[in-house]
């Protein structure tokens, strides 16, 4: 692969790393600032009931973990868990697209889970990362 195309493809991936990390911190912050809006999605769409304690200890584990992926830090592991945990959240809920005039904003979980795809599978070539020594 050629120096040009490998820059190119490395500053694409960190554009995918940087957008989803944007989401999911929102999310997280959800999780902390905003907490019974939180405990609401989650008995909704996941069909659990938790404390607010728990709900923040989530989001305080959540911003920790985005910390790593947004250093692109053990790629492996937190590009994976990204994707794993967006694609259950995409489908949780499946009922909104069966309604999707009413529910418009719920199919921009689409191209998000495909970019979390794209950047799992392309991870080896995501070159702006945090390289720790063994």
């Amino acid at each position: 692969m050629d120096a040009k195309f490998q820059s190119k493809l490395s500053i694409s991936l960190l554009s995918l790393r940087i957008g989803i990390f944007l989401v999911f911190l929102v999310w997280g912050l959800d999780k902390i600032v905003l907490t019974e809006h939180a405990i609401k999605v989650f008995s909704g769409f996941y069909g659990l009931n938790v404390s607010p304690t728990i709900m923040i200890s989530l989001g305080i584990g959540q911003l920790l973990f985005l910390v790593a992926f947004v250093l692109g830090m053990w790629r492996n592991v937190t590009y994976l868990a990204i994707f794993v945990l967006h694609l259950f959240s995409t489908l949780s809920s499946f009922g909104k697209y069966l309604d999707p005039f009413n529910n418009l904003l719920f199919f921009a979980a689409w191209p998000m889970l495909a970019a979390c795809l794209a950047l799992y599978l392309l991870r080896d070539f995501d070159t702006y990362t945090v390289k720790i020594k063994k």
